[in-house]
């Protein structure tokens, strides 16, 4: 190993300039690893694993485990156990009562220590009661804090912080799931609630890293799951659902990593100045720009495809969660699809996949009725698992012409039905697919958007 493990340093090892000789070793280290195409998961866990290490010896060198009822936290992604080469350390030092001033000022040096070090640390020091009175005033500080993870001190100072951080007074349930899921309405809005931004941030552009962070947060709260992998067991996500969610969040992870390394400064915006770069540590090649329009391609797929899953399973959490939809008595539409509320739904688990015409049913009776305004969260899940499992294009089906076309003449498709059919990620596969076999003046009608 071409590093030293922060537990092999001996006292006079723990100096500025060694351990930053250190660091860089690491970081070298990793470098290395990614452009070998190791897989970026162990590389984003094995970061923070070192940092736990690295935090771990510093505690013990400054004193601190002699010190009752402290406690050193990791808190946010890093509590998550995640860190990208230029991500933020945060942590948090949480006491049972007030600090006296020396012992405060210990904590200062050991704080200025790790900064010397140039790592981005951010850090709060408090009480647990302190903790509790801040999160229930801050969504932040609260989200932060549900990721909280014991790095070293008094098991029972953190076991007390836990205590408060999961009591119902803290951070209800409902209330927590409405303020995330506003706080995400408005980041999707500073990106013009678009996955297609030219110069897109990896981490908060709509169907990026953090949509996949609200999930975990909101199943957290609610449910108790801590992984998207409990999310699965516990029976909240599919396994194909499980699966899509980690291949995408990899595939994040590696362009954010590249650019990472590409960076001095932390930053997750895909800009035009780096996307050559990014694009070739991620090994796309060709002539002049084809690997930039190969990734962002890829990029943009990956983003539609988390957009996608987080609008249907939030859905779901909306349901759960608030019960909303439940208490309605279904209104039969006819022998496959029914209203309950303004949502319509398929009355047959397998509907779509039995008959896959009956994709074009739906939307029509969306553009019939304008009281529906979307589609029930599990028959948005039978879609996405109909249209992964479709064995043949839809415009070979004489019954989905037919219907299509009927579509495309109806008044209310292109403000109602199509609109909706793009949303849930169905239109350019219905549309495209048929597009050959559609008489050119009903296809000139359909919006290029949707084409």
């Amino acid at each position: 190993m071409p590093y030293l493990s922060p537990v092999s340093l001996s006292e006079e090892q723990l100096t500025i300039s060694e351990l930053k000789q250190q660091l860089e070793q690491f970081a070298q280290y990793q470098k290395d690893e990614f452009l070998s195409h190791h897989p970026v998961a162990d590389l984003v866990i094995g970061r923070a694993e070192y940092m736990d290490l690295l935090l771990n010896r510093l505690w013990r060198h400054f004193g601190f485990e002699q010190i009752a009822e402290m406690s050193l936290v990791a808190v946010g992604g890093y509590g998550r156990g995640e860190l990208h080469p230029l991500s933020d350390i945060d942590i948090l030092v949480v006491s049972s009562h007030k600090l006296p001033d020396d012992i405060a000022a210990k904590i200062s040096e050991f704080i200025t220590f790790l900064w010397d070090l140039r790592l981005e640390v951010g850090h709060a020091v408090r009480t647990v009661s302190e903790c509790g009175d801040i999160g229930r005033e801050d969504l932040t500080v609260a989200t932060n804090l549900q990721e909280a993870r014991l790095l070293s001190g008094s098991e029972e100072t953190f076991h007390r912080l836990k205590l408060v951080i999961h009591s119902e007074s803290f951070w209800p349930s409902e209330t927590f799931y409405r303020a995330k899921i506003q706080e995400q309405r408005e980041r999707h809005a500073r990106y013009h609630d678009t996955t297609y931004n030219l110069e897109p941030d990896i981490k908060s552009t709509p169907g990026g890293l953090r949509d996949i962070h609200t999930l975990g947060w909101v199943a957290r709260r609610h449910f108790g799951a801590k992984t998207l992998y409990e999310m699965s067991t516990f029976g909240f996500l599919t396994d194909a659902e499980f699966r899509e969610l980690v291949e995408c969040q990899d595939f994040l992870w590696r362009v954010r990593f590249a650019l990472h390394l590409e960076l001095k400064r932390y930053d997750n915006r895909l800009t035009f100045a780096h996307q050559a770069q990014v694009a070739e540590r991620l090994g796309f090649t060709g002539e002049h720009n084809r690997p930039i329009e190969m990734m962002m391609k890829e990029f943009y797929r990956t983003l539609r495809r988390v957009a996608e899953l987080n609008k249907m399973l939030l859905k779901l959490f909306d349901q759960a969660i608030l019960n909303n939809g439940e208490e309605c008595e279904p209104e039969i539409i006819d022998d496959d699809f029914q209203r309950r509320g303004n949502l319509i739904e398929a009355r047959k688990p397998a509907l779509f996949q039995a008959r896959p015409e009956t994709i074009l049913d739906m939307f029509l009776h969306i553009a019939n009725d304008s009281s529906i305004e979307g589609v029930s969260p599990p028959t948005m899940r039978q879609l996405r698992t109909a249209r992964r499992r479709l064995n043949k294009f839809l415009h070979t089906i004489p019954a989905a012409r037919e219907k299509f076309m009927e579509l495309t003449r109806h008044p209310n498709a292109l403000h109602k039905a199509f609109s909706l059919m793009h949303k849930l990620g169905g239109a350019g596969g219905l549309s495209a697919a048929m597009e050959s076999n559609c008489r050119p003046d009903a296809v000139r009608s359909v919006p290029r958007l949707y084409r």
